[in-house]
Parts: structure tokens; C-alpha cells; sequence
């Protein structure tokens, strides 16, 4: 049985060409009709078995296949000049005091609060500055008004943008009951909470200097950096 399977694999690997030869030289049998793989002897004996599939010699990826060259066009200069241009122009708005009113947001005790001049915050947690305190809020992360809006990466420059609010009250929130029940149990709970609130109010939002501007340090003449 082994020479007849070993004769199966050889008619895989050659086909039709001398197969009665091969089977004739390994098992002793003669096959008729080879040509009519249907109907002979070896057909009938090698259902089940299990043959290697046929290798192709051209495979799909093999083909040569064109590479369109990109072109790439260097368009740094325009994208400088275009900058330049939209930095002046917002300079120029901020110069003449045409921005109009301006808005800003602001990392205060966790949170973020999106503000304009005028506006009231409510700050949840205790906030140490005293009521009638005027304070400048540092941590701004984005100002803007009706044609454009900076951006900070996360935080603006304390220099370029000022924020200023005042505390106006600082009271106590409404009342927060926590009501523990198991039933069946005969037990009750109840309890009563209140957090400290701090009332601001925004006074100025204000640019000081253009956005590649830088402003001159005073007060360091003969001091060694």
C-alpha cells in the first residue's frame, strides 16, 4: 500500500506523462487507459487521499506594476506669508481696539469656565481669597473675540492675556440630604450637607501686546543673566 501511494504522488508531480511507466516500475501493475483519468484503476484507488495542490510558477504579485512618482511641491513660503498675514491682521485688531468684546477660558479649582466682562462664576470648592478680593485668574487656556481665537498649548502666556475677576460673596450651597433606609431593619439614617461657594465676577479680559510681540523687561538693568 505504501509503493501505490507513493505511486499516487508521483502522478501528481508528473501528470499524465509516464504514469504507467512510474506505476508499472513501483507496484508491478499494469494500468490501461491512462489517458482516461476518470475511469482507470489509479483514479478509482487514490479517492481520499490526500494530494499537495499544484504549484502555479507565475504568481499575481510577481507581475511588474508601474509607481506613479508624487509630487510634492514645497509650499513653505506661501504658508509663512499667509501667517504673517493673518498674525497681522489680528495684531492690528487688537491694536485698535476693534476686536470687540472678548471671551476666555479659564482652569479655575479643577474646572474650566468659559467667561466674558460682566459674567459671574460660581467656584464649588473653598477658595481662599476674602470677599470684596480683587484677583487675576492666570490659567487661561483659550481667548477670543468675533473674528478670531488664540489658543494655548494648554496654557496662554501670562503676559499676553489678562483675566481679572473680583470676589463678590461667599456663602454656603443649598441643603443635600443623604438618606440611608434598610428595610426590614429598623434602620435610618439621615444626613445634611452644605459645601462652600465663592461668587466671582469677571471685570476685564484684556490682550496686552500682539501675539509675536514681546514686551520689555524693566527693572533688570546691571543685573548679570
Amino acid at each position: 500500500m505504501a509503493a501505490f501511494r507513493a505511486a499516487v504522488r508521483t502522478f501528481t508531480r508528473l501528470g499524465n506523462s509516464g504514469v504507467a511507466e512510474c506505476v508499472e516500475k513501483l507496484t508491478g501493475l499494469r494500468l490501461a487507459g491512462v489517458g482516461q483519468v476518470g475511469g482507470n484503476l489509479l483514479a478509482s484507488h487514490s479517492r481520499g487521499l490526500r494530494t499537495p495542490p499544484a504549484s502555479t510558477s507565475a504568481l499575481p504579485h510577481s507581475r511588474y506594476q508601474a509607481v506613479q512618482q508624487e509630487v510634492v511641491v514645497d509650499d513653505t513660503d506661501a504658508l509663512k506669508e499667509f501667517s504673517h498675514e493673518v498674525i497681522g491682521k489680528v495684531d492690528e485688531q487688537v491694536r485698535d481696539g476693534a476686536a470687540g468684546r472678548l471671551f476666555a477660558a479659564v482652569y479655575l479649582q479643577g474646572k474650566q469656565h468659559l467667561v466674558t466682562p460682566g459674567d459671574l462664576v460660581v467656584v464649588q470648592t473653598a477658595f481662599p481669597p476674602s470677599i470684596g478680593d480683587a484677583i487675576r485668574l492666570e490659567k487661561v487656556m483659550a481667548v477670543g473675540a468675533r473674528d478670531f481665537t488664540l489658543f494655548g498649548r494648554p496654557l496662554l502666556g501670562k503676559d499676553l492675556v489678562r483675566v481679572e475677576a473680583t470676589v463678590i460673596e461667599k456663602t454656603l450651597s443649598h441643603c443635600r440630604v443623604y438618606f440611608y433606609y434598610r428595610r426590614r431593619k429598623n434602620t435610618r439614617r439621615t444626613k445634611f450637607n452644605r459645601t462652600t461657594h465663592t461668587l466671582l465676577r469677571i471685570n476685564r479680559i484684556e490682550i496686552t501686546h500682539g501675539i509675536n510681540e514681546v514686551p520689555e523687561t524693566t527693572g533688570v538693568e546691571g543685573r548679570v543673566l
